[in-house]
């Protein structure tokens, strides 16, 4: 299945992420559609999308604290951070 993206309004466009240390995991949500594919390549499919009429608006990801290997490729697979 292809998926379609669409893109934010740029004064809209957001990245949250959590650490929930009571429920030991990291939640991660955009609409960044760049960030939204990258993170889907890095670390798998989203917990939820999002989704107006056929285009994924937003996804959610839950990592737990303990998957080390889906924190790391989180963090030096994809620009959280946009620094470039």
């Amino acid at each position: 299945m292809k998926r379609i993206y669409k893109q934010a309004n740029q004064s809209e466009t957001e990245t949250t992420i959590n650490v929930l240390y009571r429920e030991k995991k990291i939640c991660i949500y955009t609409n960044k559609v760049e960030l939204q594919k990258e993170l889907r390549k890095a670390i798998g499919e989203p917990k939820q999308e999002w989704i107006k009429g056929r285009s994924i608006i937003g996804s959610i990801w839950e990592i737990p604290l303990t998957d080390k290997s889906k924190i790391t490729k989180m963090l030096v697979k994809t620009d959280l951070f946009e620094l470039s």
